[in-house]
């Protein structure tokens, strides 16, 4: 009833499913189908016409292919001011109370972030702040959905709800921390007070840029009680980057003694655009297959980055 191209496409909804532990409907909903769609296409009940969905299917995979002939980051590298982070974090977790981690974008902040809640996955949770989270009871819902918290109607219930739920010695990480409001970092705070009036720890570790520690350290009034309480507070540049940093992050450059590529990306990275700006010239010289530092330069002045 299908072409062998057809069946094909099936076979590989199949091995997704697998893969990822994924049922029908999961499944649909990454590829962009419904679950019902898919069964009845299987199952040979489709009543329209079921070319569409196989179009969607080959444009879904077709895309995954491609992906995995560029170039695949490193997930997590090692560098000295993401391991820095990531004891900070580890830190605060430990003694609770606030910790403020904060710096130039594209450090490695948000990485070493996403490696301790990997590494500790029962204790640890990971918060991206965004401008839609300024409202108290959007970020309280937030909380409450990552932490398993039961979603109460009202904000105190809903504070209550997550507070129950937080246990000794857990940790919570709000990356982007810059966009929270000073009542939402007080509510914040209120956490790790009220675990720390029972002889307990909660550790609230805020991650953001050099505004973040500006306001959380200032001597503003509104922000005297952070301040008291912040426990630790780091400060991370681009100038702090290390070549061995990029060693760590490109370790095929390291492997052929390509020094002069490797210097190169270091100057990259000191500058604004950083270790990710590094990432992102090597990824595309890489999928141009050319990244000697002829390739380099030439992509970096395609991407308009000063050299």
């Amino acid at each position: 009833m299908y072409t062998s191209e057809q069946l094909e496409l099936l076979e590989k909804v199949e091995a997704l499913k697998k893969e990822k532990g994924l049922s029908q409907n999961a499944v649909g909903q990454l590829i962009g189908v419904s679950g019902t769609a898919l069964s009845q296409i299987r199952n040979g009940k489709y009543n329209a016409n079921p070319q569409k969905i196989f179009d969607v299917l080959s444009g879904y995979f077709g895309v995954k292919e491609r992906a995995e002939l560029t170039y695949t980051e490193i997930e997590y590298a090692p560098t000295s001011i993401s391991e820095q982070v990531y004891v900070t974090i580890a830190l605060c977790q430990k003694k609770g109370g606030l910790a403020v981690i904060c710096g130039d974008a594209g450090i490695g902040k948000t990485k070493a972030a996403q490696k301790f809640v990997t590494d500790n996955p029962s204790n640890s949770f990971l918060i991206t702040i965004n401008p839609c989270l300024t409202n108290t009871k959007s970020l309280l819902k937030t909380i409450a959905d990552r932490i398993g918290a039961v979603q109460e109607k009202s904000i105190n219930e809903l504070w209550l709800s997550i507070a129950h739920k937080l246990t000794d010695g857990k940790v919570l990480i709000f990356d982007e921390s810059q966009h929270l409001t000073t009542k939402n970092i007080e509510i914040l705070r209120s956490f790790s007070d009220y675990f720390n009036d029972q002889g307990q720890t909660l550790g609230i570790c805020f991650i953001g840029n050099l505004e973040t520690v500006t306001r959380m350290g200032g001597k503003k009034a509104e922000f005297a009680q952070i301040a008291n309480r912040t426990k630790q507070r780091k400060i991370y540049r681009n100038t702090e980057i290390q070549r061995e940093d990029i060693c760590k992050l490109f370790p095929i450059l390291e492997a052929e003694n390509m020094n002069a590529e490797i210097d190169f990306l270091l100057r990259i990275a000191r500058t604004p655009q950083a270790l990710r700006g590094a990432i992102n010239l090597f990824s595309n010289a890489y999928d141009n297959d050319d990244i000697t530092l002829r390739g380099l330069i030439g992509m970096a002045r395609y991407m308009e980055i000063e050299v």
